[in-house]
């Protein structure tokens, strides 16, 4: 395993310290190559660890790409409140809420089972509507409960 995917894992003071610790010592080798002439040039730097949003969405994307391939069997490998929370969380994340018809409509889900659906959510204070008119209606928003849910979940992904 290489140092980069060890980093990776390491938790996140460990990781700030050693990515401090590592650029002190680019500097200094910067300093001391320029004082013998040397000319220097910058070493790419590895690349980024996702954030929350962007793991969320991936999770979305690799779901649609295996529902898609999975045809008329996707919903074998249905997990309806966890597409709800993910597209909830990446719409919060995005700067909006979402009605409930945008949600039928982007997770695939018929309007009986999405409403199931949120109705399990809500009695589970995951979600919440903003705007109340009823449950196939509402412009819904994620908890306080439901955001901890997601960030725990998708952080370990």
């Amino acid at each position: 395993m290489s140092a980069d995917i060890r980093l990776l894992r390491w938790h996140e003071r460990d990781r700030e310290d050693y990515e401090r610790l590592a650029s002190a010592i680019t500097r200094l080798r910067t300093i001391a190559a320029r004082g013998r002439g040397e000319i220097v040039a910058s070493a790419p730097a590895g690349p980024e660890e996702p954030d929350d949003v962007d793991r969320a969405r991936a999770l979305l994307a690799q779901r649609r790409a295996r529902d898609t391939a999975a045809g008329d069997q996707a919903e074998l490998f249905g997990e309806p409140g966890w597409d709800i929370l993910l597209t909830l969380f990446v719409a919060y994340e995005e700067g909006h809420a979402l009605p409930a018809a945008t949600l039928a409509t982007g997770s695939g889900l018929r309007p009986g089972v999405l409403e199931r659906w949120l109705k399990v959510l809500q009695a589970r204070e995951l979600i919440r509507p903003i705007e109340p008119q009823g449950t196939a209606s509402a412009t819904l928003s994620l908890t306080d409960k439901g955001m901890a849910l997601v960030l725990r979940c998708v952080g370990d992904a």
